[in-house]
């Protein structure tokens, strides 16, 4: 099997509902995500003869997950994430806020990453997030084993 490893990294401020300790207030990260695309053998004709995917195709995919989250505020879907938003929208300053049906801890980001990246036709192995230099979340799926 073939591994093709391409990254990206967005910056990103989170709030986690109902979260108590030193992340409970909102903060951010400079996130890196790196993303393994897979292939049992590499293409046997055409223009992708010899290669597994294009890397031109899984860095235009990553650029749009980068695009997508790079400098906003990403809130779950809830009634405190609902109070924040209200309370901000109040604000004279314009904010980009993501709303997402789950908390966004690096889990369940990371899960939410690869999905985005399979629905755009890539065979992806696994997606690693980092929200540290020293802390990350692999997801990849059991068929993949």
């Amino acid at each position: 099997m073939f591994i093709l490893k391409a990254e990206v990294q967005f910056d990103l401020a989170h709030y986690l509902s109902n979260y108590e300790g030193k992340c409970s207030n909102i903060h951010g990260h400079r996130y890196r995500l790196i993303a393994k695309v897979k292939g049992e053998d590499v293409k046997k004709e055409g223009q992708l003869r010899g290669m597994v995917e294009d890397f031109g195709t899984i860095k235009k995919a990553l650029k749009e997950i980068e695009d997508y989250f790079d400098h906003k505020l990403i809130v779950e879907d809830d009634e405190v994430g609902q109070g924040l938003i209200k309370g901000i929208e109040n604000s004279p300053q314009s904010f980009k806020i993501l709303t997402v049906p789950y908390r966004p801890t690096a889990e369940e980001m990371s899960r939410h990453i690869y999905h985005m990246l399979k629905d755009k036709g890539l065979d992806i192995h696994e997606v690693e997030l980092f929200e540290t230099p020293t802390n990350s979340c692999i997801y990849t799926e059991a068929d993949n084993d």
